[in-house]
């Protein structure tokens, strides 16, 4: 997988860790000011000299430097020490071996002859014939080898004749040569290379691939570092089936809550509307341009936080798309939709819309958090991509189109955008130094569409809370709510004799009842980890009831925003059903007491605990198990007019279980049972299994009565060091296909690894295949499987 010129970028990568790692080495650490420590079996002292002379089992120790030798000669006013026969220098958690060493102790400068060098960080193993500090930041290195593989015959290695180097400048290299095993891959008579410790401009690790319906693929990042808070890079993903896919990503950061990343990608797909000039015979010049549109296929993604005065924070995204198929076709790779998903919430904790949506959402918020309220606004837009598209298409597919286009364009016009949204909330505190407590929910809409209703809104609902205790048994808290909601119509979008600019209002009132108890009981197990459980048994029992109020005067909604087609449903002023219903649960909570009893401390211990010879063991707990049973009963329903239909005041019975009795094992399980039906509405069940190799399955069932069912299922075997396999499958169990297959292996070595996958995408009727290669310490060549993690 290696190219020539992607070479010397890796060798740049090699001398640059080895040269910037050996200056810590050989650096001073812990003060000057400490003292050193010469143990020896001979010492002497040349006070002509000022020369310290060592022998037999020398050691210069200070802080967490070590120097150990047969012989040392260390004068005492330089610090200048020459060490022979069996040399070891160790700084922290690195070291130097060879037959001699020169050094100043001081200035951390020094030659190492015959010499290895083990940088921990990055595992990597430098040997030369002459491995040389000579300045501040030069360095020079004969017959250099570099590897991150243990023994005498590495794996692979990179070597140079005579290496010269300075940091943050510029280096040279001789008869550089990358091998596998004994046998030469690639060679450069010489080679000159930028030597920065700091990000550096230049190219990334590629991404290579196949597939049956983009062919060859070839990804070439390159990375431009603009300045210490900000940089960007370009990508040339080179599709052998669909052309070029360009692609540059930028990002700054300011401080710690104020950053942002804007990526965008640009196609000009070869594989939509790849036709003659017969094929576009009898079109205008206009309708051609209209037809080759399509495509011009693109992708503009962004999220920024930023810190602002008097304590307020923003948060802005922004996420516009071509078409509805782009997402879903160049989901993988570096500018793909999952690695930019999966960056996003890393770095802002955002997520995108899913990559299925066609109506995508693009927000700007400010909010400013106090110790018990917070104050959120929203500016929301909704982008509809399907309807935008189509204002592009042809004039001849419109026509034939034309009640389709119609109604996508007539409910994208009428989609309600939030311009802004603005919420305060106060949480539940109390009043004064009263009994009791309230909380408020509070919110102002501005209601924009291109065509329908626009308005305002305004809602403030505050709620009163009287908790009361009976004993030790149980807990009772009505409260009571209170709700105003006004509302001014600037325009209506039906016809109606209705009076616009009229400020008008609902008041409305609620009532809510809490009754709760618990009763537990503890288990004593007398294990050696596990010593009590814990089981706690909650029963409750609400009452919720808002009257029935006239709401003839609300502002009338509009049938195009309809969920089930993608369209958001969001009215203007919503109604609010009369509501009297009495709510029963029952929870059962397990936990455990897991008990350490530690090691003894003779300088800590008490006198008494150091006879008996024991400490007390300190104790951890954990919730390993919560299963919950929850059903309604709707007095409204029940006394509601037959009128030739089945009363159904109970709902359906939903049960939960939450069981992780380790890290090795983690159920989360949910049902929803009818009564009247005598069968099950929804379950859906994740268990996830590890172990402490590495092995891992997981199942996630998914089934909504009428509507899917579905499975998904992933696992991860190291079947013997160092081989690995993986097999992932998501099939619909309702049509009885498999929806997305991979499959693969990875050989794990001690320093370098292969991986290989294959996929099936069916939903995209699309097969690829990826080969990762990967030499520890220098990066990856290709792209490998990287197994998800169970959503919940």
């Amino acid at each position: 997988m290696f190219s020539r010129a992607y070479f010397w970028s890796i060798l740049f990568v090699v001398v640059l860790w080895s040269s910037s790692t050996f200056a810590g080495v050989l650096s001073v650490r812990g003060g000057s000011d400490l003292p050193y420590h010469i143990k020896a079996d001979s010492l002497s002292y040349d006070d002509a000299t000022k020369t310290y002379r060592a022998r037999g089992h020398v050691t210069i120790t200070r802080a967490d430097q070590s120097l150990s030798a047969d012989a040392v000669d260390l004068n005492a006013e330089t610090m200048e020490a020459e060490a022979w026969g069996n040399v070891h220098f160790r700084s922290g958690e690195d070291w130097l071996t060879g037959t001699r060493l020169e050094i100043n102790l001081d200035a951390g400068i020094g030659t190492l002859y015959d010499g290895t060098l083990f940088i921990k960080e990055s595992h990597f193993y430098i040997r030369g014939a002459k491995i040389e500090k000579t300045g501040k930041d030069s360095y020079h290195v004969v017959d250099s080898r570099f590897t991150t593989c243990e023994g005498d015959s590495p794996a692979w290695e990179i070597t140079g004749k005579d290496l010269r180097v300075t940091i943050e400048g510029y280096g040279t290299v001789k008869h550089a040569a990358f091998w596998a095993k004994s046998v030469p891959v690639l060679y450069a008579p010489f080679f000159v290379f930028p030597a920065k410790i700091k990000r550096q401009t230049g190219l990334l690790v590629p991404q290579i691939s196949y597939s049956d319906q983009k062919g060859f693929r070839y990804n070439q990042p390159f990375f431009w570092a603009i300045s210490e808070s900000s940089d960007a890079t370009f990508n040339e993903h080179y599709m052998e089936h669909r052309g070029f896919k360009h692609g540059v990503e930028y990002r700054y950061v300011l401080d710690a809550e104020s950053k942002g990343t804007a990526m965008y990608d640009f196609l000009y797909d070869r594989q939509i509307d790849d036709g003659t000039a017969d094929d576009y015979e009898g079109f205008t010049e206009d309708k051609v341009n209209e037809l080759r549109l399509n495509r011009k296929r693109w992708w503009f993604r962004m999220k920024n936080d930023q810190d602002l005065p008097a304590g307020f924070k923003a948060k802005l995204d922004v996420d516009l798309v071509s078409d509805q198929d782009y997402l879903r076709e160049f989901d993988t790779g570096y500018s793909g939709y999952e690695d930019s998903d999966s960056y996003f919430l890393k770095e802002f904790g955002r997520e995108l819309d899913d990559e299925t949506d066609t109506v995508r959402l693009n927000q700007l918020n400010l909010n400013r958090g106090w110790d018990k309220y917070s104050l959120n606004v929203d500016f929301r837009w909704y982008d509809h991509v399907i309807t935008r598209k189509r204002r592009h298409d042809s004039e001849e597919w419109i026509q034939q189109n034309w009640e389709h286009v119609q109604n996508q364009e007539s409910q994208s016009r009428q989609q309600q955008q939030n311009l802004p949204s603005v919420n305060f909330t106060g949480s539940k505190q109390e009043i004064f130094d009263t009994p009791f407590y309230f909380d408020l929910q509070s919110s102002y809409d501005h209601f924009w569409r291109e065509v329908g209703t626009r308005g305002y809104s305004v809602d403030l609902h505050p709620r009163v809370y009287y908790p009361v205790a009976f004993g030790k048994y149980l807990d009772f808290e009505p409260s009571v709510g209170v709700r105003e909601t006004l509302w001014q119509v600037e325009e209506y979008g039906n016809e109606t004799t209705r009076e616009e600019d009229q400020l008008e209002s609902r008041e409305i009132y609620d009532l809510k009842a809490d009754l709760s108890t618990e009763i537990s009981r503890i288990f004593n197990l007398k294990g050696t980890t596990v010593d009590k459980i814990r089981h706690a048994i909650k029963p409750q029992v609400v009452y919720e009831y808002i009257p029935d109020v006239e709401q003839e005067d609300l502002p009338p909604e509009d049938e195009t925003t309809r969920e089930e087609d993608g369209w958001v449903k969001d009215h203007f002023v919503s109604g609010i059903d009369k509501k009297n219903v009495v709510t029963y649960s029952i929870t059962n909570n397990f936990t455990a007491r897991t008990s350490e009893r530690p090691k003894p401390d003779s300088e800590t211990q008490l006198e008494g605990e150091q006879e008996q010879g024991s400490l007390p063991p300190k104790y951890s707990y954990h919730d390993f198990c919560r299963i919950k049973f929850t059903q309604s009963y709707d007095i409204v329903e029940a006394q509601r007019e037959k009128n030739g239909e089945e009363r159904r005041p109970f709902s359906p019975v939903k049960g939960e279980v939450e069981f992780k009795l380790s890290r090795y094992l983690d159920l989360d399980a949910d049902a929803a049972w009818s009564p009247y039906d005598d069968e099950f509405t929804s379950y859906n069940a994740i268990l996830t299994l590890c172990d402490r190799r590495g092995d891992y399955g997981s199942v996630d069932y998914r089934y909504t009565r009428d509507s899917s069912e579905s499975i998904l299922t992933k696992v991860f075997v190291k079947l013997f060091d160092p081989v690995s396999v993986y097999w992932e499958n998501e099939r619909n169990l309702k049509d009885g296909e498999d929806v997305k297959s991979v499959v693969g292996f990875k050989y794990e070595p001690q320093c370098w690894s292969l991986g290989f996958s294959y996929t099936d995408d069916r939903t995209m009727d699309e097969q690829e295949y990826f080969v990762e290669v990967s030499l520890y310490g220098l990066g990856e060549f290709g792209r490998g499987y990287k197994p998800d993690k169970v959503k919940k």
